[in-house]
Parts: C-alpha cells; sequence; structure tokens
C-alpha cells in the first residue's frame, strides 16, 4: 500500500513536470511568433505590385531594397541618403546615423518620397 502511494506520487509529479515543460515550449514559441510576425515583409498583398524602397546619395547614385523587412534595419551607402521613394505599405523611419541608433528624424510614409538634400540618413526601418 506504501509503494503504491509512493508510485502514484511518483507519476503525478512527473505529469505535473511534462506539463510545465509543455507551457514553457508553448510560451517560448509564442514569443518567436511575434519576432516573425515582427519581421514580416514591409510589402502589398500578392498582386498588388512591386514592394522597394529606394534612395539616392548626393552624388545621385540609386539603390534599391526589395521587400524589406517589418523591424529590421537596414544601412543607406556610406555617403547617406538624401532623397528618396517608399514604395511598401509601411511607414520608413530615418536615422541620420548608422545602424538605426539613437533617434529616427525623419519618417516616410507608404507611397511617399522625400528629397532632403541638406540632410543625409544612414539607415532606415519599415514600422508597423
Amino acid at each position: 500500500m506504501v509503494r503504491r502511494s509512493i508510485a502514484l506520487r511518483l507519476a503525478l509529479a512527473g505529469a505535473l513536470a511534462l506539463g510545465a515543460t509543455g507551457l514553457a515550449q508553448a510560451g517560448s514559441g509564442t514569443g518567436s511568433h511575434a519576432q516573425a510576425r515582427a519581421l514580416e515583409p514591409a510589402c502589398p498583398p500578392p498582386g498588388g505590385g512591386t514592394c522597394y524602397f529606394e534612395w539616392y546619395d548626393a552624388s545621385g547614385n540609386r539603390t534599391v531594397e526589395l521587400n524589406p523587412q517589418i523591424g529590421a534595419c537596414y544601412n543607406t551607402s556610406s555617403a547617406g541618403a538624401v532623397r528618396g521613394t517608399n514604395k511598401t505599405n509601411r511607414t520608413v523611419h530615418l536615422w541620420p546615423t548608422g545602424n538605426c541608433s539613437g533617434s529616427a528624424t525623419a519618417l516616410v510614409g507608404s507611397g511617399l518620397s522625400w528629397n532632403d538634400p541638406s540632410h543625409r540618413y544612414y539607415s532606415y526601418r519599415p514600422i508597423r
């Protein structure tokens, strides 16, 4: 009878441990899903057209980033961007520093362009 009680307690403890492990895995999976969603493409729905963000440096050199991801930071050229066009369906923040560090100083709405030769932007990030 004592052995049966001990076996029952061990089985219950094992079941609780497995349940807690399953909850911990589900919790981390939820975080990963949120992170994956944060890096989804900042593009129109299928058939909605081309999705890109383009910029020009002061010399007129054009660069295009196709299908940029929401939340990802992109560096512009070493000369910095002075104008460009946002052909995503998201707002894009512009930074006067590399790697989206510090505070964004400008934003470009979906489908809009900017032209500001007096300020150079060295990184950008599409946001929600």
